[in-house]
């Protein structure tokens, strides 16, 4: 399957009386005022920041809790205690 680009319009367009220069213009042609140095970009998101540093891993919600030390109140006493 094919797609056909978006058509581009590299034109740049006066900022002070809106009349359309060609890419490479400094200043407009109808009133002379200095034109933007590249053309714009409608749509076009701005660059993004640095992601966030990961965060520490945390414990799975579903994961068994660690057996009991020996001694502890809870785990089983020795064979003839």
């Amino acid at each position: 399957m094919c797609f056909r680009p978006a058509a581009v319009n590299l034109d740049k367009t006066c900022p002070k009386c809106g009349a359309t220069a060609q890419p490479t213009d400094t200043v407009c042609p109808q009133c002379g005022a200095e034109l933007p140095s590249g053309p714009g970009a409608p749509g076009a998101p701005g660059a993004p920041g640095a992601p966030a540093a990961p965060g520490a891993p945390g414990t799975p919600g579903g994961a068994p809790k660690a057996p009991g030390a020996p001694g502890a109140s809870g785990a089983p006493k020795a064979p003839g205690q």
